[in-house]
This record gives structure tokens, C-alpha cells and sequence, in this order.
């Protein structure tokens, strides 16, 4: 199989913002008569990109581009007329896509995407009892701060309070001295996203809340603490306000269904009233003797 591969570039000695290809050629790259041109390429480098880094970054791109054309090639030789005949796939294709953005846009002029509270909370009181939690679901707080701090000890005594007054006490104090806090904008989370701010895998912070409403952790530099105001375990419901955006994708995506399913009645119905469905289906019974 012929192969032939023109790299025509020579990056401009005296600015790395942009290459320079050789003479008037506009050809960079020749595979088996499959050309690239230097506009393909032309804003594929950054400005200020380092001499080496162009080179490798050009090189990169055309041995993706010539890759192409060269399977192409070898699965024109190697495959038999009969595996090369796409004709009737490349049609449904075709006729897959168009059907596909014509129901999209009757579905983006038609869906109703506000879900109502009350609407919500319908489907989740009819649904409740078969929705589990995989994961532990909290409210609470969590706070990173140097294990070389002054006000370690201060924020050890402090990160489980409750009142009103002391959390702002706590939240100024963290704010002024800790490396991190994070209390969740106060809104149920998963515990997998309160272990990535702790030294601690997801197991290790399921293992702790099965006894305890508080988890605390240190490493070299830090130390961290946790405290849930209130948690669901495994296996339990979700609270709503946690489940509410799955309820309404949930929604939404029956009324994309219904709606779908609606437009397929009308194009029957008007097919048939219109004689545009032709069938050859004999639809009266038979009986035993006449099969």
C-alpha cells in the first residue's frame, strides 16, 4: 500500500507564537492522495508554544489524521466487496439522525419542564418505599486546619456545637484560622463527597457513622473534623430534599416519553386518514378448516 507522508514545517526562529511552513506550499501532510492543509492545522499550536512542544504537538496530530486514511486503505484491500457495501447502513444512519433531531425539536416546542413542588412530592410519596439509598446521606460540617495552628484545640472543642450563636462563632473562627470548611450550604449530601474532603476512603466514613455522628482524622499536616447534625444510613429513604432532582429528571423524562409517544399515535393516525400506509394484512379470523 502506498504511503506517503510530507511533514512541511519549520517553526520561525524568531517567534514561538505561531509555525512557519516551508516555501508557498499549503500541503502539510499527503496520505494516498488525502491532503492536509496548513489552515487545518494552523491554529492547533498555542501562542507561546515552546519550539519542542510545537513540533511533538504537530507530529501528534498528523499521525492521528494519516491513521485514518490509512486503515481506510488497508480495509479496502483486505475486506470483500459484500463488507464494504455500507450503502444500506449508512442510510439507516441518515434516517436514524433526521428522525432523531425532528423529534428533538418537537420535544424542545412541546415539554414541560417545571415540576411543581406538589408534583414532586406526589411521586414521592407513591414511590418512597422502593427508593434506597446506596450511600449514607448527611447534614453537617466539615474542618481542615494545620496541625501547627493555635486555634487547633479551640476548633477540637468547638466543631460539634449546635446553637445558633456558637456556629457563628465556629464558622468566624474557621474562617480566620482553618485551612478549610465546608458545611454543604447546609443541604443533604452524600457521604462519598464529604470523604474526598477527609484522609479517609468512603468504607472507613460508613464504618464511623454506624456509631457516631462525628468523625475525626489527622495526617502529616492537617487534622480534620466532621460532625453530622443528622444522618439516613444505607438501605433507608432519601429524604426529599435530597431525592428531589432525581424526581424531577424523573418526571420530566416520562413526560419526553409520553410526548414521543404521542407524536407516534399522530403520525399513524394521520397516515392512515391520509391513505399513506398502504398494508396487505387480511385481519378477518379464520377458521381451523380454512388455515
Amino acid at each position: 500500500m502506498r504511503f506517503t507522508l510530507i511533514l512541511l514545517l519549520i517553526l520561525s526562529l524568531a517567534s514561538c507564537k505561531f509555525l512557519e511552513f516551508r516555501s508557498n506550499d499549503q500541503v502539510v501532510a499527503e496520505v494516498n492522495g488525502y491532503r492536509l492543509y496548513e489552515k487545518d492545522v494552523r491554529n492547533l499550536i498555542p501562542p507561546g508554544t515552546p519550539y519542542q512542544d510545537s513540533i511533538m504537538m504537530l507530529q501528534q496530530y498528523v499521525n492521528s489524521w494519516s491513521l485514518k486514511y490509512l486503515l481506510l486503505a488497508k480495509a479496502n484491500n483486505q475486506l470483500s466487496k459484500e463488507d464494504k457495501d455500507v450503502e444500506q447502513e449508512v442510510e439507516d444512519y441518515r434516517n436514524s439522525l433526521i428522525a432523531y433531531r425532528y423529534e428533538k425539536l418537537y420535544l424542545e416546542t412541546r415539554l414541560d419542564t417545571i415540576v411543581h413542588e406538589s408534583q414532586a412530592r406526589e411521586y414521592y410519596m407513591t414511590n418512597s418505599h422502593n427508593i434506597s439509598l446506596p450511600n449514607s446521606v448527611v447534614k453537617g460540617r466539615v474542618v481542615k486546619i494545620s496541625n501547627g495552628s493555635p486555634n487547633l484545640e479551640r476548633i477540637k472543642n468547638m466543631y460539634r456545637v449546635n446553637s445558633l450563636e456558637e456556629i457563628d462563632e465556629l464558622e468566624n473562627l474557621c474562617y480566620n484560622s482553618a485551612d478549610k470548611y465546608n458545611n454543604f450550604n447546609n443541604q443533604w449530601t452524600d457521604i462519598a463527597t464529604v470523604a474526598r474532603e477527609l484522609p479517609l476512603d468512603l468504607y472507613q466514613c460508613e464504618n464511623e457513622l454506624k456509631t457516631n455522628d462525628f468523625i475525626e482524622a489527622k495526617d502529616s499536616l492537617y487534622s480534620y473534623f466532621a460532625f453530622f447534625t443528622e444522618k439516613i444510613l444505607p438501605g433507608n429513604t432519601p429524604p426529599f430534599e435530597y431525592y428531589l432532582p432525581k424526581i424531577k429528571e424523573t418526571i420530566i423524562g416520562k413526560r419526553k416519553q409520553d410526548l414521543i409517544r404521542k407524536l407516534e399515535k399522530e403520525l399513524i393516525e394521520e397516515a392512515q386518514n391520509n391513505n399513506t400506509i398502504k398494508t396487505n394484512i387480511n385481519d378477518y379470523p379464520q377458521n381451523e378448516n380454512q388455515r
